[in-house]
């Protein structure tokens, strides 16, 4: 009896074992099967060996993705349909309502992202959407940009102190988030975190830790684990909350105890007035204050990082170009009409994305992408950023080089040809239809200050010792950034 027992027991693992191996090996039988399967395992090849997700495009998904526009993708523990065709790009983004917006609250509601971010108007679909969009979208559109500039002087001067104490060699990625906290924190939270101004920010170094946790390739990859329970990940939701709750206290001492919001134009100041008038509840206000403030700083951050990376890497020609060009201009707003620097910063955008892949969309009913690809109800269907900015088939058979000429020679036609690429959804960078970036105004205003400052008072270089790897997944931008600055200012 015991032993059958045991038998059956043994049977019943084996099989919950092999249905779970097969689950992951293999898509849905109702999966298109005209277009191919990428292998369940390309995800993890980052966290074994020293490649990074550029080179897992490049060996792994490229040739499948230029030839078919789509693939078979496995990732956050379910297989998906992931796209690069901008034809079916702008397919998705036009059928807002049968490629429904999806996010982790819905697609992983029990993961530590999900916990982080929430119901925000990145994620949410529907009535949802419209009604944080109208709560924030006059603060993202019309707003005071004036710190934009104080805090770009803030963090030259905060490199000018990392050069003074290493020689020269800046790891220029933490300085960056301070400057973009700041930026995000001021102008759009209305309130200072201080991230500039102090030597220690509670909200920068929580942020850091919490970052570390939520974007492991492992728990990104099979998001089940966190139901487990696992001590680590006990911990990471436990700070996550935390730091939710100290920013919605902050927002309450800075804004609502005082009534600051009542006579404020900000993005949380239209968000507490619709809290105050039962629009919203308190968990929505939380999950839009954290987005804000989490997707305001981190895009921006990758952006400019990989900005200045391409600087230093052509620090003889771009630099010292867009150099001049900017030191000839004495009015912050002639800088948004700079050939050079505008069209070197589309570039950089176009090379590397700062959200590499984005999976957020499912599938309401059968839908059909180009002629002949049927995916099922309930599928989700994401898009490659990456893939779609480096086809041959899209921008050329040039499509890997660095060329800030191809968006042309004059203002005018570089925002031209801007405009038009995302309008063609050759350029999802800032993902297009009626879910296009809010922030896409805020973010290019940030660049170009920034940059325009840094131009004006160093010189850069990327530093020796640097591997110019990419990160290995997730978002997009050099890993560890390390450049050799050099003051050009005599004080």
């Amino acid at each position: 009896m015991i032993d059958h027992i045991t038998g059956t027991a043994t049977v019943l693992i084996a099989s919950l074992i092999f249905l779970f191996l097969f689950k992951i090996y293999m898509p849905p039988l109702d999966f298109p099967r005209n277009i191919p399967t990428i292998p369940f395992y390309v995800q993890f090849l980052p966290t074994l060996f020293r490649i990074d997700q550029v080179d897992v495009y490049n060996m792994y998904i490229r040739e499948s993705m230029e030839k078919y526009g789509a693939v078979k993708f496995f990732f956050g523990s379910r297989w998906n349909i992931l796209v690069s065709k901008p034809e079916y790009l702008k397919q998705m983004f036009k059928n807002e309502d049968t490629f429904a917006k999806s996010g982790n609250q819905r697609k992983i509601p029990y993961s530590l992202i999900a916990a982080y971010t929430g119901d925000n108007v990145i994620s949410a679909h529907g009535d949802n959407w419209k009604l944080y969009r109208s709560s924030i979208t006059n603060g993202l559109q019309h707003y005071d940009g004036t710190p934009m500039v104080s805090n770009a002087i803030l963090f030259c001067s905060l490199i000018k102190k990392s050069i003074n104490s290493t020689e020269g060699t800046v790891t220029v990625g933490p300085l960056i988030q301070k400057l973009t906290l700041a930026n995000i924190s001021q102008i759009v939270l209305g309130f200072d975190f201080g991230t500039l101004s102090k030597e220690h920010s509670t909200i920068h170094d929580n942020l850091l830790k919490n970052k570390k946790k939520i974007f492991n390739p492992l728990f990104l990859t099979f998001p089940f684990l966190d139901l487990l329970n696992l001590p680590q990940r006990k911990t990471g939701f436990q700070e996550v909350n935390k730091f939710r709750e100290e920013l919605v206290a902050t927002v309450e001492q800075e804004l609502i105890n005082n009534y600051k919001f009542e006579q404020t134009t900000f993005a949380a100041s239209d968000l507490i007035r619709a809290y105050n008038n039962e629009q919203l509840n308190f968990k929505q206000l939380a999950d839009n204050l954290t987005i804000l403030l989490v997707a305001g700083h981190e895009n921006p951050q990758l952006a400019l990082t990989s900005i200045f990376y391409y600087f230093g890497k052509y620090a003889d020609t771009w630099q010292k170009r867009i150099r001049e060009e900017v030191s000839k201009v004495s009015e912050i707003n002639e800088l948004y009409n700079l050939p050079l620097l505008n069209a070197f910063i589309y570039e950089t955008l176009r090379i590397l994305p700062p959200l590499n892949i984005i999976i957020n969309r499912c599938t309401t009913e059968t839908s059909q992408l180009g002629p002949n690809i049927v995916i099922p109800k309930n599928t989700y269907v994401g898009y490659h950023n990456f893939g779609t900015t480096h086809d041959k088939n899209v921008w050329g058979l040039r499509c890997e080089e660095f060329d800030p000429y191809r968006w042309g020679c004059d203002i005018l036609e570089i925002k031209t040809n801007w405009k038009h690429a995302k309008n063609l959804c050759k350029l999802p960078t800032f993902h297009g239809g009626k879910r296009a970036c809010l922030g896409e105004k805020f973010a290019n205003q940030e660049l170009i200050i920034t940059l325009a400052e840094s131009l004006k008072r160093f010189e850069w270089v990327i530093n020796n010792d640097c591997s110019q790897k990419m990160t290995p997944g997730g978002p997009l931008c050099p890993a560890d950034l390390k450049l050799k600055f050099k003051c050009l200012d005599k004080d």
